[in-house]
């Protein structure tokens, strides 16, 4: 469902009169109530667990020779909340994915005692190991500095999609799944309202459909040691 139909499922459970809203844009009253009450219930579910499946992304880049630092920004990832530590991976472009391996990571105080002085600072070389530059922000830094191009893809924790238009339609999200938002809508209204009925009625459809979408979309405990950075 997209924000609209979102929002217009939600007025239909609230029992609020009229219906609609046509559009989530300059709404006054209910309707605005019901438009940031939806936004806001998406955004609750986005970091209500730090490890949602579906609030990951893959990402593949190319090396550039002799430049070693890495902005999300400059790869068009523009909504990095966190690396993922243990799924970098690297292979020599020319070669091809016979070549791919684990690109481990380090911390960036290691990098620094290990690598930041001498020789080490201007090695150039297949990047054997990477880490995460406090500036710019987030940046990912190849150490030794690649010789060639190099193809680096791994995944990332992205960070909460913010509803702005009436085609938004929830990120990644398993459509099966699209309900919850409005059942979690339904319990700030419920609670705004001082209606126990709704309130209680959104509670229960919601911790049910909730009980299936961490069966679906936590990982399992050996894949959940892997770190973010």
């Amino acid at each position: 469902m997209t924000f609209l139909q979102l929002c217009a499922r939600f007025v239909q459970e609230a029992g609020i009169a009229g219906g609609g809203p046509t559009t989530t844009i300059g709404q006054s009253g209910q309707l605005l109530q019901a438009v940031n009450w939806v936004s806001q219930a998406w955004e609750d579910i986005q970091i209500m667990r730090p490890n949602w499946k579906f609030m990951h992304e893959f990402f593949t880049f190319d090396t550039v020779a002799s430049t070693r630092d890495y902005p999300p920004g400059d790869q068009s990832i523009t909504d990095l909340n966190q690396w993922d530590q243990g799924s970098f991976l690297i292979y020599e472009d020319a070669v091809g994915t016979s070549d791919e391996n684990h690109l481990p990571y380090t911390t960036y105080g290691e990098w620094r005692t290990a690598y930041r002085a001498g020789m080490a600072s201007v090695a150039t070389g297949r990047p054997v190991l990477w880490t995460i530059m406090p500036s710019p922000a987030n940046s990912v830094r190849l150490q030794p500095s690649p010789d060639k191009v190099y193809k680096i893809s791994g995944e990332y924790k992205r960070t909460a999609q913010l509803f702005t238009a009436d085609a938004d339609v929830p990120t990644n999200f398993p459509d099966d799944f699209h309900i919850l938002i409005v059942w979690q809508a339904l319990k700030s209204y419920g609670f705004h309202q001082d209606a126990p009925e709704i309130l209680d009625q959104a509670e229960v459809n919601f911790d049910n459909l909730l009980t299936r979408l961490e069966i679906e979309q936590l990982p399992d405990f050996s894949e959940d040691r892997e770190g973010l950075a």
